[in-house]
């Protein structure tokens, strides 16, 4: 039988070794209206709830349906559980940073009379920081601002290390950091926020986009680095390029309308020929590059010699060509069908 309001006062009550006059001066009541209260003759007013569950240490969820929520109290026991070991977590992490800053900072002047490698220690430590600490600090979007924090704490220790070892390195180094950001967070982005709502339908294209963008930027910058010829125009342009192409081909499949079986046929047949086809018709003026393209021609496969040269790697090319082929082909058949069958039901 479930318990009545005053019964569960009372028993609480009695848990607490209160009896009703100590009760009733607590709550500046009668002791009338307490004993009213544990036979049910008579409700306190809702304003008393708050105190009555402080008072008996029971929740006002629980005083009002008069049965202990046992549900809530282990999510509330978990949760400060959870509150412990997260601040238990920081605390770690602040005393240790202390105490390997602290040793450094003292060696440092100690031996070198000035602060030099102190700050890649402290540029190291402040990147650590970004992936242990900061995350329990930032409470709203940190899909945005912790990657943005991991990569000014990254930039800062290159910086830093650059300065360190008077190298020109870099603006190199921070592009091509910047790229894999890129890379990653871009289409997580526009899948995620509202504000790239306009372009979500197109989203792959216009990701593999900026990363076509920020990729010819690092080459640029590489070649200048570098110095020499302008290899970038020559070589790296026309071959980021087709890249781009044939990935924009492959990706725009998914906007047919038709089955998956149909559209992994297409992809499938398209990574086989952009692997294969066109690299063999490239032609580039640095040699070792040529050398490299032309080490993989699947026409110049020979299966009766299997010895470890250059028709080697052409056999292992050309039996990976037949078999993403095949495949196309397998796949090809069920969705010729199943297209043939949705357009006899139109």
């Amino acid at each position: 039988m479930e318990n009545s309001f005053g019964s569960f006062l009372k028993q609480k009550r009695l848990e607490k070794g209160m009896t009703q006059k100590e009760l009733s001066k607590l709550l500046f009541v009668s002791e009338s209206a307490v004993s009213k209260w544990e036979k049910d003759i008579a409700h306190p007013d809702i304003t008393l709830l708050p105190k009555i569950s402080e008072l008996l240490g029971v929740t006002e969820h629980e005083l009002i349906t008069a049965s202990i929520d046992n549900h809530a109290r282990e999510e509330k026991v978990q949760a400060k559980k959870w509150r412990v070991f997260s601040l238990s977590w920081s605390l770690f992490f602040y005393i240790s940073y202390g105490v390997a800053l602290i040793p450094c900072f003292i060696c440092n002047i100690a031996i070198n009379h000035t602060l030099s490698w102190f700050w890649i220690v402290l540029s190291s430590l402040l990147l650590a920081f970004t992936f242990t600490n900061l995350p329990g600090i930032i409470k709203r979007y940190k899909l945005i601002f912790l990657p943005l924090s991991n990569f000014l704490a990254l930039c800062i220790l290159l910086a830093i290390c650059a300065i360190y070892t008077e190298g020109d390195w870099f603006w190199i180094v921070f592009l091509s950091v910047l790229l894999g950001m890129v890379i990653i967070f871009t289409p997580i982005y526009i899948a995620k926020y509202d504000a790239f709502s306009k372009v979500k339908r197109f989203g792959d294209f216009v990701s593999i986009g900026i990363d076509f963008i920020m990729l010819n930027i690092l080459l640029i910058a590489i070649n200048i680095y570098t110095g020499g010829s302008w290899w970038y125009i020559t070589v790296a342009l026309p071959i980021v390029a087709y890249i781009y192409l044939a990935l924009n081909l492959i990706i725009s499949v998914r906007l047919f309308k038709t089955n998956r079986f149909f559209k992994t046929s297409i992809i499938l047949l398209l990574v086989d020929v952009f692997m294969y086809i066109p690299p063999l018709l490239l032609k580039v003026q640095n040699p070792s590059v040529q050398e490299g393209i032309n080490g993989a021609n699947i026409f110049k496969a020979d299966f009766s010699n299997w010895t470890v040269d250059v028709t080697l790697e052409n056999n292992i090319h050309c039996i990976v060509f037949l078999t993403i082929l095949a495949t196309s082909l397998v796949l090809l058949i069920p969705g010729l069908v199943r297209h043939s069958k949705r357009n006899s039901i139109k």
